[in-house]
């Protein structure tokens, strides 16, 4: 699947303020996340069909956003750890990525 960026060249300051209020938020498969907090640009969320608690590196998912132009999850790892998925469908919620 190909996917366009919204806003190529946006700054992580300006990321991070439209990632803050998130509350909710789905990865490409459909699995549910609930954001639990985000501290020092660390999102804390809960996985809803486990109840697993994942954290992921906001400063990452940004990186990856500006710089990949293939954003199979696979292509998330060298940005995140263990939360490709749910990098991809945060960029995907907040229509950072469109089809």
């Amino acid at each position: 699947m190909k996917y366009t960026k919204t806003k190529p060249t946006i700054s992580f300051e300006e990321f991070y303020e439209i990632a803050k209020p998130v509350k909710h938020f789905k990865s490409l498969n459909g699995k549910a996340y609930d954001v639990q907090s985000i501290i020092d640009h660390k999102m804390k969320f809960l996985r809803v069909s486990t109840a697993e608690i994942w954290t992921m590196d906001l400063k990452g998912v940004h990186q990856a956003y500006c710089e990949l132009t293939d954003f199979k999850t696979i292509n998330f790892k060298p940005y995140v750890t263990r939360t490709h998925s749910p990098a991809l469908g945060l960029l995907l919620h907040l229509g950072l990525l469109v089809k």
